[in-house]
């Protein structure tokens, strides 16, 4: 299997972040990366895995899932978040532009000046605090990062592969199925009146980003039908996981006939993640890499959670060894 890496995302690596009031270690560290890494280049699964450095596809890519000002602001906001006297550690917005704030300044939001101010424009938490690098990117949409995610790498994927028809001049279809622990509140609002991808999440119910994931949530216009959620209960245990898991892939992912899938790798599901709140265990990883096999499509699995670093690499090389039936 090859799996495509940089040292780039290492530069993401700020010290702190607020969660529920209290400041904490940035659970979204270096850390995480190095000990997949060192997981798969270790032991017997070090033979089955090639590293590649991934290629420069360019701004075009990213422009067309993300708009142009917001990516703007991530180019310069960290410069000019420090020579406006923010802290070095990194920008953490410290006002947001609520409707029942704004409902009558409209306009002085479009002339903001200030970096300080503008942080509260592009993100909808405090969890995202902007250095440099690349973190994970399912809570990102269009224009607002949130959930220590900036940029939607599942989304831009995507989108790559619909806006490049095959050798044959055919349009293809892709699915995306996200098994991250939290919903993938962006994926599903940039795709959301689409038709193509098929999004499909499973996560954990009343929980982070609170506001979105409900299976109401079906898409709308020419998207209806093609967002799938199924939000699952704090006891959820290795069993239940995947039989829902078998059901959706059965009835919504290969009845839609994707030629791609692109898979949202989190592993923040296991029972002793620090943000997390499922009862599975490291057992069950393998299992659902067999299970995403039987959708016989080319796949790329894009890392999304996970912060339990005793067993995120074993847990992540899990899920890999188990879709190459290993």
């Amino acid at each position: 299997m090859k799996v495509y890496y940089s040292d780039i995302c290492l530069k993401h690596a700020p010290k702190h972040e607020i969660l529920s009031g209290t400041l904490v270690d940035y659970v979204e560290s270096p850390s995480r990366l190095t000990t997949i890494v060192n997981q798969l280049q270790t032991q017997s699964s070090s033979k089955h895995f090639e590293f590649l450095s991934p290629s420069d596809h360019g701004l075009d890519a990213i422009l067309a899932i993300h708009d142009v000002d917001y990516i703007e602001y991530l180019k310069s906001a960290y410069k000019e978040w420090c020579e406006e006297g923010g802290n070095k550690n990194g920008v953490i917005p410290e006002a947001f532009p609520h409707s029942g704030f704004t409902s009558v300044s409209r306009g002085k939001i479009k002339n903001l000046k200030s970096s300080i101010a503008k942080a509260g424009l592009y993100c909808f938490d405090l969890s995202c605090c902007i250095t440099e690098g690349r973190p994970p990117g399912h809570h990102a949409n269009s224009k607002l990062s949130g959930g220590g995610c900036f940029l939607n790498n599942a989304a831009i994927t995507a989108k790559l592969l619909i806006n490049n028809p095959d050798s044959n001049g055919n349009a293809r279809k892709v699915a995306i199925l996200d098994i991250d622990y939290h919903h993938g509140n962006g994926t599903q609002d940039i795709f959301y009146s689409q038709s193509n991808p098929l999004y499909v999440s499973l996560h954990a119910s009343n929980d982070f980003p609170w506001f979105t994931g409900e299976v109401t949530e079906i898409g709308e216009g020419e998207g209806e039908g093609y967002n799938v959620n199924i939000p699952l209960p704090e006891e959820t245990s290795d069993e239940i996981y995947c039989e829902l898991l078998e059901k959706v892939i059965k009835e919504r992912i290969i009845p839609y006939g994707a030629n791609y899938l692109l898979v949202s790798l989190g592993v923040d599901t296991y029972k002793d993640d620090p943000i997390g709140g499922f009862q599975m265990t490291t057992d069950v990883y393998k299992r659902i890499g067999r299970i995403i096999k039987s959708i016989e499509l080319p796949t790329l699995f894009v890392m999304e959670g996970g912060y339990y670093l005793e067993t995120l690499g074993i847990n992540v090389t899990n899920v890999l060894l188990g879709f190459m039936d290993n």
